[in-house]
């Protein structure tokens, strides 16, 4: 029996495209996933979000270190702390990131790669943020 190991195979910074603030990520492989599947550490500096996005497979996303924030089109925004896990089902719009005082940074699997990207919608404003953020 072998032991096998997850390698960082890309890393980087998130274009602003997508995000707002500092975001940077590692893209992991190893060969004990699928190939149709995506491992991702990514980190949000306080205040860095995504934009409003869907996603086309499922995600599974598990907080690791600070806190941060997840929020479905329509629902309240939730508090995110570490070892919570999130699962985000194709097709539901949504975004994450860190607190105003707090990196965040989670574990993405992300699963049915082979069914495209997801598609990125617009940004979460300042005000919609911090207004969110002081629930």
């Amino acid at each position: 029996m072998s032991t096998n190991y997850s390698a960082v195979i890309e890393e980087g910074k998130v274009p602003n495209t997508y995000m707002t603030g500092d975001v940077s990520y590692k893209k992991q492989t190893s060969d004990i996933h699928p190939e149709n599947t995506v491992v991702k550490e990514v980190t949000f500096e306080p205040c860095a979000r995504s934009n409003w996005h869907s996603n086309a497979g499922l995600h599974m996303l598990i907080a690791k270190e600070g806190s941060g924030y997840y929020q479905e089109r329509g629902s309240a925004v939730r508090l995110l702390k570490k070892d919570e896990v999130v699962t985000i089902l194709p097709g539901v719009e949504h975004w994450y990131g860190a607190t105003p005082f707090d990196k965040f940074s989670y574990v993405a699997i992300i699963t049915e790669v082979d069914k495209g990207h997801g598609v990125w919608m617009e940004p979460v404003t300042d005000g919609e943020y911090f207004l969110l953020s002081s629930f």
